[in-house]
């Protein structure tokens, strides 16, 4: 006995010619409709009894999620079955499926013979897949046979067999991929797997083989609970089989924004050392792209302050050659922890013209000390409270002039100390510097408190200016305003008399005074401020194009620099300049100049954009001042410039020290809309070496539309 067939739904028809026979329903040029199916064909014939449907020429059926073209249809309508000819199918979110013949059971699935398959909306597809059989299950998989796949007509992969998830939701399944072939690793075949948990979180396994080497393993979690939390844990390994080295990455982030006004976030950044990314990563990737930085942070805002608890590691790499700071014994990287810190900020409040803030907070700070070879490694913590209390404002205009003070009183106690003295500063004479074998990091010492006071007077004035109504400069037309205005400020911080024992773990121990200023600065401040307006036309908001400051500094007694420098004196010349004529255009020079020995510190940096979306960037920098650490020139440019209406892109950005090139990268990459073809040049000056690290990097990456990315050559 036959099944029963579904009962009939309603259905609506329109045709320009419509013939109602004892055999059904034949419509000429017309369409059939319900609820869920559309059919548009040139001729359709249709038994409202049995449900059976044929139609031919230029036929279209469109339902949820699919759209089928071909030039003949068989189908039962009641149970969404039948057959058709000459057809083109395509299927959401961008697949097109294109053969001589299918057979359907429903419209989630599908039995095709010689079927080509891409994810290209061009007649000409950039890429394609010829499989001889494949069974389409929308719901569950699809099982394919003899799959080739060609990139441009040139076959690049086969494969006999194979099945994936056809769900257009996500599913469990593996995922594309292509052999390559590193010079290094040999021949290498990622076998990435997914892993659907639910509607919030997956897995993906990404185990790399190679020939040369022992497999690399890797993989990803990813959380997204809530709209407003989200989260991912990515990781590789690899026990290298050329040295017997143990190496590993991993990152952890994590962002989760409460409606009550909670915040927790957290960028955790961990490796075995420096050139792991660069090894298995890709090349170098983003200049700098994987940071060797962790932070972890809880915290809520009230209406009149805050609250946070936070944690952090910063992780540094020492190079030891030509420098007259880091001697050999001393560690080949550097950990600087903060484990935990809690901290409480009060909101300024209004007193009139001035304004009150404070803050407190207890820290656990530690030193981590990791050597080469057989060095332990060493570790040197202690505790920190932090207590400060600020007022500041404006005292009154007098005429031109304008008076500004700000004060600050501060109490610090530290659980230990440095063993060794960093300076005795009722000996210390101007010009000298720090011995350079004294090692700051040796936090043995006894516990010291800390109690000072810190105060900054400004007098500004008279503000000048004068007014360019008919103001043209290159492709700038419009009123031009400049101000000037010169300033005078005196800062006073107290000595405490434990200066030279104070570990400098960040700006609190080193700079705890108004404005950044050391512990005992007296100093007289003279300097001017400038300011470049502009507007098009009257009536429009003056824009501040160009901001110049300069100023010199006096210190009337010694302090020390956090370069290692005793000063006294005039001491440097600084010169601050900033100009955004346009939105697509910043420049940015800032000098210090020292005026005991006309050494000189300078930076600059400029950035452009396009309106084609190109890019370019450029720094340049020098270090002249500072007697302790090595002398330093460099410049870095990067950028991204497009051609032919984006479809060939070329990026770069390098790093030279006016020596040798750091560290550099090209890519070239041609674009279409379903192939991008990219050759990339990496560059980096190694430090340290390992079995598998190379300066130059060559990577051959191609991209398929809706299959990823796929290294077939690097070396």
């Amino acid at each position: 006995m036959e099944p029963e067939s579904p009962p009939a739904e309603p259905l609506s028809y329109r045709g320009e010619r419509v013939l109602n026979t004892p055999e059904g329903w034949i419509i000429e040029n017309g369409a059939i409709q319900s609820t869920e199916l559309l059919l548009v064909a040139n001729r359709i014939q249709y038994d409202p009894k049995t449900g059976q449907l044929t139609a031919e020429g230029g036929i279209r059926l469109e339902g949820q999620g699919i759209r089928l073209r071909c030039e003949r249809l068989a189908m039962d309508w009641n149970k969404r079955s039948g057959e058709a000819w000459a057809l083109v199918l395509e299927i959401e979110p961008d697949w097109t499926l294109t053969s001589e013949h299918v057979a359907f059971a429903s419209l989630k699935s599908w039995d095709f013979e010689q079927v080509h398959v891409s994810a290209c909306p061009q007649d000409q597809p950039g890429w394609s897949m010829t499989m001889s059989r494949l069974k389409l299950d929308l719901d569950h998989f699809a099982t394919f046979r003899n799959a080739k796949l060609s990139v441009k007509h040139m076959p690049v992969m086969y494969l006999p067999w194979g099945t994936y998830p056809a769900k257009a939701k996500r599913s469990s399944g593996l995922l594309p991929t292509l052999p390559g072939y590193s010079s290094v690793h040999g021949v290498t075949l990622a076998l990435p797997y997914f892993q659907a948990l639910g509607q919030t979180m997956d897995l993906t396994l990404n185990p790399e083989f190679h020939s040369k080497e022992n497999p690399l393993w890797g993989g990803e979690f990813r959380w997204a609970p809530e709209p407003t939390h989200a989260g991912s844990l990515v990781g590789q390994y690899i026990h290298q089989r050329a040295d017997d080295e143990h190496r590993y990455r991993y990152q952890f982030r994590d962002l989760w924004q409460r409606e009550d006004g909670w915040q927790f976030t957290a960028d955790i950044n961990q490796a075995s050392d420096s050139l792991m990314d660069a090894d298995y990563g890709r090349g170098i990737g983003g200049l700098g792209a994987f940071s060797f930085n962790s932070a972890v942070y809880l915290g809520k805002n009230f209406p009149l302050a805050s609250f946070n608890v936070q944690a952090s590691e910063t992780r540094s790499f020492f190079q030891v050659e030509d420098d007259p700071f880091y001697q050999a014994s001393f560690p080949a990287s550097l950990r600087k922890q903060t484990l935990p810190e809690l901290q409480s900020r009060l909101y300024p409040l209004e007193f009139g013209n001035f304004y009150f803030d404070a803050g407190v907070r207890a820290s656990r700070l530690a030193y981590l000390l990791e050597f080469e070879g057989s060095t332990p490694t060493k570790t040197y913590d202690w505790d920190r409270e932090d207590i400060f209390a600020r007022l500041q404002g404006r005292l009154g205009q007098w005429g031109p002039f304008r008076g500004e003070l700000q004060t600050l009183v501060r109490a610090t106690r530290y659980g230990a100390s440095l063993k060794y003295p960093l300076y005795d500063i009722t000996t210390a004479q101007a010009g000298s510097t720090l011995d350079p074998s004294f090692n700051p990091y040796i936090v043995e010492g006894g516990s010291i408190q800390r109690f000072l006071g810190s105060a900054r007077f400004q007098l500004s004035g008279p503000q000048l200016g004068r007014t360019f109504e008919r103001f043209r400069l290159y492709k700038y037309r419009g009123e031009l305003k400049h101000l000037i205005e010169p300033y005078a400020a005196i800062t006073e911080t107290t000595r405490t008399g434990v200066e030279g024992r104070i570990p400098r773990f960040d700006d609190v121990d080193s700079r705890p005074g108004i404005g950044g200023s050391a512990m005992g600065e007296r100093s007289l401040e003279l300097g001017v401020s400038q300011h470049f307006m502009g507007r098009a036309e009257k009536g429009d908001v003056f824009a501040d194009l160009v901001r110049w400051k300069l100023s010199a500094k006096y210190h009337f007694r010694p302090i020390l620099q956090s370069d290692g420098r005793y000063t006294e004196g005039w001491t440097s010349i600084d010169s601050d300049f900033e100009a955004e004529p346009s939105k697509r255009l910043r420049i940015s020079f800032r000098s210090s100049a020292d005026i005991q020995d006309g050494s000189t510190d300078n930076a600059l940096s400029v950035d452009v954009s396009t309106e084609a979306a190109s890019r370019f960037s450029l720094a340049l920098f020098s270090t002249a001042i500072n007697r302790f650490v090595v002398k330093q020139r460099g410049i870095q440019v990067g950028g991204l410039q497009r051609f032919w209406d984006d479809r060939l892109r070329l990026e770069f950005q390098a790093n030279h020290n006016f020596h040798r090139l750091i560290s550099a990268q090209v890519a070239v990459a041609y674009m279409t809309p379903c192939v991008a073809t990219s050759i990339r040049l990496s560059r980096i000056a190694l430090n340290t070496t390992s079995s598998v690290s190379r300066e130059n990097r060559y990577d051959f990456v191609i991209s398929l539309r809706s299959l990823g990315d796929f290294s077939l050559f690097n070396r």
